[in-house]
C-alpha cells in the first residue's frame, strides 16, 4: 500500500463559489464519500484557514496572492494499493474538479 496526499483546490472566482444551499449539498456529499472511503483516508487531512504565508529564501510574503486563479483550501492523506486506485477515489470525491494528487515518498 502506498500514501497519497490529495491536495483540493478552490477557484478564486466569485461567481464559481457555491450558494448556501450548495454547500450544504455538497457538505453531505462529502460526508458520503468520507463514510464509504473511510479504510482508505489516513487521520492528518483538514481543511485550511484562508491566508497564509510564504518563506522563499529570507523572504517572508503574505499568501496566497490576489492574482492567483485558485488556491490550496483543504488536504487529505490517502492510503491505495498504486495510483490508478488513488486517482478512482479522487473521481468519486464531491467537487473533484480541482485536486493534485501526490504520492509520499516515504522517506526515512
Amino acid at each position: 500500500m502506498s500514501k497519497y496526499l490529495f491536495i483540493f483546490r478552490h477557484s478564486t472566482d466569485p461567481q464559481s463559489q457555491p450558494s448556501p444551499e450548495e454547500m450544504q449539498t455538497l457538505a453531505g456529499q462529502w460526508y458520503a464519500w468520507m463514510q464509504k472511503f473511510n479504510a482508505s483516508i489516513l487521520p492528518g487531512g483538514d481543511g485550511l484557514k484562508p491566508g497564509g504565508r510564504v518563506l522563499r529564501g529570507e523572504i517572508v510574503t503574505d499568501g496566497p496572492y490576489v492574482e492567483a486563479k485558485e488556491f490550496v483550501a483543504s488536504f487529505s492523506l490517502i492510503q491505495a494499493e498504486n495510483y490508478d486506485a488513488a486517482l478512482a477515489i479522487a473521481r468519486e470525491c464531491p467537487g473533484n474538479n480541482l485536486i493534485e494528487i501526490r504520492e509520499l515518498g516515504g522517506y526515512a
